[in-house]
């Protein structure tokens, strides 16, 4: 049985790693890199930028060398950044200068300025390495990599759009969102589609293949995006133009693991911030909060993007709060299932902003067969993975007629939780854990429709009957 076949095992699921091994997230105070960068220009032999390196910069980057095989360093945030890793030894050290120069200037806010991903040989980097390094006085600080993973419960099976009935798509006309622009941070997509290929905008796998080996980003992007009345297949909730980013590396051999890319996550991230891109879904998670991750995320949200993120899908294994949807002012999405119950896998907590749909979630999945899909095309799957792009694609809708800026990002998001539907799990309550606000609706976010105050229970029984029981999620790929 391959890594892959384990993880989609019931009970079966081996732990994931908090952090990504072998790399760490260092960040120079502003002023030391704007000193070296200042230095770069002047010096002009390997000498000269030796004698200007600052021994408060040496010290760590020595002590990581001589220690645990310091490998590669790169600056962060960089969009466009196509020069080579920064190898550490002595006769290179003008490409150490260069990435800190790069990590100083580049970035396109001050508060991204003079972060740092460096790769070590050796992976076992403990408190007390931490430590080390953030004693140095020209450090401001230093993190491992955080892990994420996709919030997807892989255990599909067909079904009809029974969401876009729960949550009102139906019930009143939808503008045309087509200058509306969103991002799709995930696993790929098969750009190729029927249902996608007139949706998308751009798609960028820099460093990867094209190919979504897994189907996650596919069947979050059909959510978001699915073209509407083109007599193929599925309806997304927006016409809106996807920007999807390959964020996960390609496995290098048959059923191995995915790995996330934070180097070109946070390219991803901060190519939103003086875009046109207005919404980012975010169907990942992982337990480990980056104050690294927080400062972009705050930055976005001061430019008026808005983040739908998932919740995650391991209520039944110790239910942990989970980032990006930790992070303050991003929409945590849970799971429903066809009862506007608290699907058993999603995940709760203070943070959870409101629910979707989230159980036999049909949506596009790659024309190649992919690992997480039993089909090929279309596929329907479990996951707040697969709740969140729900939200996301009313965001969009709700976006249209608006600027880009902070107050009207957290207005549309403010809008989408305030019209939620009040379920009858809430028992009255205008707040829970387990389903926030209450469920998504369209209709109600939209206007000029009365919002579903309360979701009667011979509705969703109704809704029910018309579609087929969903199998126990299974505890594999988030």
């Amino acid at each position: 049985m391959t890594p892959t076949q384990a993880m989609r095992v019931a009970g079966d699921r081996p732990r994931r790693r908090k952090h990504v091994p072998g790399q760490l997230i260092v960040r120079l105070k502003p002023a030391a890199a704007r000193q070296i960068a200042a230095a770069s220009l002047q010096a002009t032999t390997s000498r000269a930028l030796m004698a200007a390196m600052p021994d408060d910069v040496r010290g760590p980057i020595d002590f990581l060398r001589d220690n645990f095989g310091l490998q590669s360093m790169k600056p962060l945030f960089v969009v466009g950044d196509d020069e080579a890793s920064a190898q550490p030894q002595a006769m290179a050290l003008a490409a150490v200068h260069r990435s800190i120069a790069r990590s100083a200037t580049a970035p396109p806010r001050e508060a991204l300025a003079g972060f740092q991903i460096v790769q070590l040989k050796d992976g076992k980097v403990d408190a007390g390495i931490l430590k080390r390094l953030r004693a140095s006085r020209a450090v401001d600080l230093v993190e491992p990599v955080p892990n994420r993973w996709l919030s997807a419960a892989a255990d599909p099976m067909k079904i009809r759009q029974w969401g876009l009935r729960a949550i009102r798509w139906f019930d009143r006309p939808r503008p045309g969102a087509g200058r509306v622009h969103v991002a799709v941070l995930d696993s790929g997509v098969d750009a190729g589609h029927p249902d996608l290929v007139d949706a998308i905008e751009e798609y960028r796998h820099d460093g990867n293949g094209p190919r979504d080996f897994l189907g996650h980003g596919t069947h979050v992007s059909g959510t978001i995006a699915a073209v509407v009345n083109n007599s193929v297949g599925i309806a997304g909730l927006a016409n809106c133009r996807l920007h999807c980013w390959k964020v996960f590396d390609d496995p290098k051999r048959a059923g191995d693991d995915e790995n996330f890319n934070f180097d070109f996550y946070s390219k991803a991230l901060v190519a939103a911030l003086d875009s046109n891109i207005k919404v980012i879904n975010l169907s990942i998670g992982g337990e480990d909060h980056s104050k690294t991750e927080a400062t972009a995320f705050a930055e976005l949200i001061d430019a008026g993007v808005v983040i739908s993120t998932a919740m995650g899908n391991e209520f039944e294994d110790g239910n942990p709060k989970e980032y990006p949807a930790g992070y303050v002012d991003t929409i945590g999405v849970g799971a429903v299932d066809e009862s506007h119950r608290r699907a058993s896998f999603s995940n709760t907590g203070k943070h959870i902003k409101l629910v979707a749909p989230g159980v036999n979630i049909l949506s596009t999945v790659p024309r190649m067969k992919a690992s997480f899909a039993d089909n090929t095309s279309y596929d329907s799957w479990p996951g707040t993975s697969m709740a969140t792009p729900h939200v996301t694609g009313a965001a969009a809708l709700v976006y249209i007629n608006k600027t880009k800026s902070r107050t009207a990002g957290l207005a549309v998001a403010s809008r989408l939780i305030a019209t939620a539907t009040k379920l009858p799990a809430m028992r009255g309550k205008d707040f829970t854990p387990e389903y926030g606000a209450g469920l998504l609706d369209v209709a109600a976010a939209l206007g000029r429709v009365k919002p579903a105050r309360k979701s009667g229970r011979k509705a969703a029984k109704k809704t029910a009957k018309k579609t087929t029981k969903a199998k126990p999620a299974r505890k594999g790929r988030k």
